[in-house]
């Protein structure tokens, strides 16, 4: 049996940060029994600047907003026209998250479920390869007038509905919805209340087996969303089906945002080594590339197994790796895409030339035959990849994560790639956590590295003026 209840969403935003940005315009089509019994569409004040990008794409200015409602004025109308309705948009996570943080500043609980029709028509036009909005209208010559309208699009879903209906029987229809709006199978001693419960923020969760052994720690913007979607993939992954079996617990520790969840994610990876987590396992050795210039001005490759890292020292550091294996695989390839020398970088031991000279990949600088100003160039760029980045600021940051969703705040203080601690506040308290062991850590320098190649990033730090409190004795680890 299909759905009785429906609501068709589109939302046009001011960007694509659910927790920053606002919504502009939003469009429902209320279907119940199969007929539309409700229709809206209405312009919103952001109260918030409109980026020119968003104009062009949607047509709508800063001037069309200025009188309309803000989504405070008409919040209860669009709660009542989605209520008991199955949420249905494409790509729905998109639309629910942007709504689902406008109710959350109103502290209103929104939660339907939800219908995605990208995942919809991905399981009914397999064999197609595109399956956004615009394919899926000249695929089943759909009509839609004003494209990127938020009305105009919802009315383009509820076409979209109707003509699948008209094209496959009811069976096929009712797996494609329950694919679209997929449940996750159960583990066996989990209970479907502990999924209920799960916090849909920002955060960490934690599985655990018998007797509270940790399976497995990891991090999302939506921690029920992405817990679901471990049970819903354990028939296809075999380290998922191996949690499925042996999960009976699961702990939540909500965040202020992505930030905070990856910091903790790998703090908690370190602490209580899960069985599941390969990758962010704690290492005490790590397996160093020092570079160091000879007497005629080549520069050589020295490997060192390492448990400290002196952040004042990194300059004198090429590259880390996780084990021996690595670091070899990591040189040999450069030597082939960059010409480099065995000799040079402690492949081979010999006192004549390398073997890769021999085969005509090394251009001789082992023996003294290339300039060293030559070599030097594509050393560096063989390199510039995997070194350590020099610190971007004057001084120690500060970086600052806000959700209105669940009111928290925290400041995360930075120094020479090195995690200080935080700051957290709460409507509760204000918790100040300040490490005793500061500390070079290469998981926070990746973590923090994807951090600042967003430039939104940028406007949540701050620099602070230098505090000896954790400069003076910053080691390694």
């Amino acid at each position: 049996m299909l759905p009785k209840k429906l609501a068709f969403v589109d939302i046009e935003t001011t960007g694509t940060r659910y927790q920053y940005d606002r919504v502009i315009e939003i469009g429902i089509i209320r279907v119940e029994d199969n007929k539309i019994v409700q229709q809206y569409n209405q312009l919103l004040n952001p109260q918030c600047h409109l980026p020119p990008e968003i104009t062009l794409l949607t047509g709508i200015t800063a001037k069309d907003l200025e009188n309309k409602p803000t989504f405070q004025e008409i919040k209860n109308t669009i709660f009542e026209l989605l209520d008991e309705c199955i949420f249905v948009a494409h790509n729905a996570r998109f639309d629910y998250s942007f709504l689902k943080y406008e109710f959350a500043r109103e502290e209103i609980k929104f939660a339907p479920k939800q219908c995605c029709t990208v995942k919809l028509s991905r399981y009914l036009f397999p064999t197609h390869s595109h399956h956004n909005l615009d394919a899926v209208m000249q695929r089943l010559n759909l009509v839609c007038k004003n494209r990127h309208r938020a009305y105009e699009d919802a009315h383009l879903l509820y076409q979209f509905y109707n003509k699948v209906q008209t094209m496959f029987s009811l069976e096929t229809l009712e797996k494609a919805l329950g694919a679209a709006m997929k449940k996750p199978s159960l583990p066996m001693k989990l209970k479907h209340e502990d999924l209920e419960v799960l916090p849909e923020e920002p955060g960490v969760y934690i599985f655990y087996s018998a007797n509270d052994i940790p399976l497995y720690v990891g991090k999302s913007k939506n921690i029920k969303e992405r817990v679901l979607s471990h049970f819903s993939a354990d028939i296809r992954n075999n380290k998922e089906m191996k949690i499925s079996q042996q999960i009976e617990r699961i702990e939540t520790i909500v965040t202020a945002g992505e930030l905070g969840a990856l910091f903790l994610e790998a703090k908690l990876v370190k602490k209580l080594l899960p069985l599941y987590n390969h990758q962010l396992r704690k290492q005490n050795e790590l397996i160093a590339l020092m570079s160091q210039t000879d007497k005629n001005n080549y520069p050589t490759i020295l490997m060192q197994t390492i448990t400290t890292i002196d952040p004042n020292e990194l300059e004198n550091f090429v590259g880390f790796f996780r084990s021996k294996r690595q670091a070899k695989d990591y040189l040999a390839r450069m030597v082939k895409e960059y010409s480099l020398c065995d000799k040079l970088l402690g492949i081979e031991k010999t006192n004549s030339s390398c073997f890769s000279y021999r085969l005509d990949i090394c251009k001789g600088a082992c023996i003294g035959k290339e300039p060293a100003i030559k070599y030097n160039m594509r050393f560096l760029q063989a390199f510039s990849e995997i070194k350590v980045k020099p610190w971007p600021f004057k001084g120690p940051i500060i970086i600052e994560e806000y959700n209105p969703l669940n009111k928290k705040k925290e400041h995360f203080i930075i120094d020479k790639w090195c995690y200080i601690g935080s700051i957290k506040y709460t409507e509760d308290a204000t918790n100040e956590q300040l490490s005793q062991d500061i500390s070079f850590d290469l998981d926070i320098y990746k973590i923090l590295r994807g951090f600042f190649r967003n430039p939104n990033n940028i406007k949540q730090v701050k620099t602070i003026k230098n505090t000896s409190l954790w400069t003076s004795n910053l080691s390694a680890s």
